[in-house]
């Protein structure tokens, strides 16, 4: 078992030297053994995220700035660097003597005395060579560097591919995607600037926003309850939601602990919307954990009817329970997915399929997921997903509609699955589908992770 960590820093280097890629479980782990404080807590959030967020911006500046670009530099010298280089590069809270100095001490403290020199005297240069932050879009130059929702840096020399010669690299480089990935978007977007805006929504740090229980609460009651919390809410664009102007531990809200509220972007709370769903109906919700859209059906529903909550493991079943245990939704059973021919079929109203996908429209909410695309990966889950949308074809009632959702914004996962599911399955007819696209970096009220939903009426 790893030690544990005295301080931010050096949490968020255990938790990047992660051998199996999860950062994020990883650093849970160590911040469960490490006696940190909350802000400090929130410091190795930070860092530990952003830098795995922005690694291929960090990387493709590090070959910028190595005398020897091609050399290998020992572990853990090289999560080092990428951890100074996210401070002096991207966070402005922290000084940027303190960056290196931090970097150079910790290089120390993992026995690379040796190497302290090379840290300390990489990170100077790439102060010396960045100029302040200028506010205006980023413009598409080989020295530029996308630092945020319309806010730049400029470098005095070129760190990224010619984006005119080579503009999937550069896109890839400048802001942090995977090569594969970083083409299909030009494709899909139809622009650079456009694939350029999609890119750095994913590089932004996404708002924590609380659906309202409309079974408990409204949106108004939630802003001044939280403001006698001491926190700062505004309400989101959509009528149902509040944004927090900060950064919290939602678990330990009060408004959390009485169900008042529901952690869920925008983008997830329109499909339980577009659901159509009424009190008193049947519904079934597939891959339904951990319950987040579960209870918003009940809570649309008026708490009236029933809804059968469908998963793969007894543990993901009892997060489904204990949600709407807090919640106050009383209509759910739920049932193991190997039992799931126990369901009468073509019994149920509406059944919702949110299904596993590749989760490139959440990756400002999920900063490793960019680093697993892949495309055999991707051709898998498409099989997945026509098999689960048939599934649910045959569950719902004449009559009764299916609705199928992702939070991807890959053509195989969203518009193809659906037309292809209404070709090949018997009795469904596609009635509407959405492309979600990801939006409002720059305003919290308007922010929503991207995704899609199509409907289908079933015959």
């Amino acid at each position: 078992m790893t030690a544990a960590c005295a301080n931010a820093r050096d949490a968020a280097l255990q938790a990047l030297r992660d051998r199996a890629g999860n950062v994020t479980a990883h650093l849970d782990r160590v911040l469960a053994r490490a006696d940190l404080a909350g802000t400090d807590r929130a410091l190795a959030r930070e860092l530990a995220l952003g830098t795995v967020r922005r690694r291929g911006t960090l990387r493709a500046v590090l070959h910028a700035f190595l005398s020897r670009p091609e050399q290998q530099l020992p572990s853990p010298v090289g999560q080092v660097l990428l951890l100074g280089l996210y401070q002096v590069l991207f966070m402005d809270r922290v000084p940027d003597f303190a960056a290196v100095d931090e970097a150079v001490e910790q290089a120390r403290r993992c026995g690379r005395s040796r190497q302290a020199g090379l840290v300390n005297g990489l990170l100077r240069a790439v102060l010396r060579a960045l100029s302040p932050v200028v506010d205006g879009r980023p413009p598409r130059d080989p020295h530029v560097l996308p630092v945020g929702a319309g806010r730049f840096r400029r470098f005095d020399r070129p760190v990224f591919a010619d984006p005119q010669a080579e503009t999937a690299r550069y896109l890839a480089e400048a802001y942090s995607l995977p090569p594969a990935l970083s083409a299909r978007w030009l494709t899909r977007c139809g622009s650079t600037d456009r694939a350029a805006d999609v890119a750095a929504h994913a590089d932004a740090r996404a708002p924590v926003i609380l659906r309202v229980n409309r079974l408990r609460a409204d949106v108004a009651g939630v802003c001044r309850s939280l403001a006698d919390e001491g926190q700062t809410a505004e309400p989101h664009a959509n009528g149902a939601s509040v944004v927090l102007a900060g950064r919290a531990h939602v678990a330990r809200l009060g408004v959390f602990k009485q169900g008042l509220v529901q952690p869920q972007d925008p983008s997830a709370t329109e499909v339980g919307f577009v659901a159509g769903v009424r009190a008193g109906m049947s519904v079934c919700d597939l891959c339904a954990a951990p319950g987040t859209k579960t209870t918003h059906l009940g809570e649309l529903m008026d708490d009236r009817g029933s809804i059968t909550a469908v998963d793969v493991t007894v543990e993901k079943l009892a997060r489904i329970a204990a949600n709407c245990r807090r919640l106050g939704v009383t209509i759910v059973s739920t049932c193991l997915a190997e039992r799931i021919g126990s369901l009468s079929a073509r019994s149920f109203d509406v059944v919702l399929v949110d299904a596993p996908c590749s989760n490139t429209g959440v990756l400002a909410r999920r900063p490793e997921a960019r680093w697993r695309f892949d495309e055999r990966k991707l051709r898998s889950l498409a099989r997945d997903q026509q098999a689960l949308i048939a599934a649910a074809a045959g569950l719902a009632r004449p009559g009764g509609r299916v609705v199928y959702s992702t939070c991807s914004l890959e053509p195989e996962e969203c518009g193809q699955a659906a037309r292809r599911a209404a070709e090949r399955v018997e009795g469904l007819r596609l009635r509407r589908e959405h492309v979600i696209w990801p939006d409002g970096a720059d305003a919290g009220a308007s922010w929503r992770d991207g995704g899609y939903y199509a409907v289908f009426d079933v015959r």
